[in-house]
């Protein structure tokens, strides 16, 4: 029998933040990627073999979320605040992709014995990717940034965030991760990070470089705090879409670990 899934908005200020929630048992709570939405979780979901309760929901500017003028990395902290305060529950485990996965650290880090777990996909990493703003912003004043999100939409994955927004998301997130190990050093709770090894895509020079600059950030991570997990997956950046059935199985483990080490406390 299928159970129902329930779709709601809550208030953050000016923003009507689109919520839907399905399923009984651990919640594990989902932090979406930057013009990414809620679909993005649909495959792995769909994959995932234990019973949980599931939350999803899209950040500000996003999806069925309203738009807002504020998109800074705080603006987009306070909508991932409200839905742990007003939606979560006790100590939920987070799994957050991209820009969701560096939230998801930052708020694990303010809110000691908040979160029971991190699960975090492709980001996250304390790098520096971001080697020219000026040139993040022209690379990204194009057609295609300001025509696609229309027709992404059309599969329930649109955003509204201009050329210039999108390029100061990317300029502000790139700066906390440069400060990102001192949001670690805060983390109170198990971590389990499934990295991409073309995070940065697979042809030129510029991928190159960046992917190199992340996998040397992330083995500073795992050097730095060797309790974490950290698993390597040979694809690019759109894990949740690419790689579904393994993001269930290393996500399935994870929860049950939590379950055990919860259950042992």
């Amino acid at each position: 029998m299928s159970i129902k899934k329930k779709h709601y908005k809550i208030s953050n200020g000016e923003v009507q933040l689109a919520v839907s929630e399905t399923g009984q048992g651990q919640t594990l709570l989902f932090f979406n990627g930057g013009g990414a939405t809620q679909v993005s979780w649909k495959r792995l979901i769909h994959e995932l073999r234990e019973p949980y309760r599931f939350v999803t929901f899209d950040f500000r500017n996003h999806g069925k979320t309203t738009r807002s003028s504020d998109v800074s990395f705080k603006g987009f902290l306070s909508d991932a605040e409200v839905i742990m305060d007003q939606v979560a529950g006790d100590r939920p485990l987070v799994v957050g992709w991209s820009l969701g996965a560096d939230l998801a650290v930052w708020y694990a880090a303010a809110h000691p014995g908040r979160v029971a777990g991190l699960f975090l996909i492709d980001g996250a990493v304390p790098v520096n990717l971001v080697a020219d703003p000026e040139d993040v912003k022209r690379r990204l004043d194009t057609p295609a940034m300001k025509f696609g999100p229309r027709l992404l939409s059309l599969v329930g994955m649109g955003y509204r965030l201009t050329p210039s927004e999108f390029a100061a998301m990317t300029i502000e997130v790139n700066t906390h991760r440069e400060q990102l190990l001192s949001a670690y050093d805060q983390l109170d709770c198990p971590v389990e990070l499934v990295l991409a090894t073309k995070s940065a895509g697979e042809k030129g020079a510029r991928a190159e470089r960046n992917n190199a600059l992340w996998r040397a950030g992330s083995e500073q991570l795992a050097r730095l705090y060797p309790a974490y997990s950290l698993q390597w997956v040979d694809n690019t950046h759109l894990l949740p879409f690419k790689e579904p059935t393994t993001l269930a199985r290393s996500l399935d483990s994870f929860a049950q670990r939590i379950r055990q080490h919860q259950a042992t406390v």
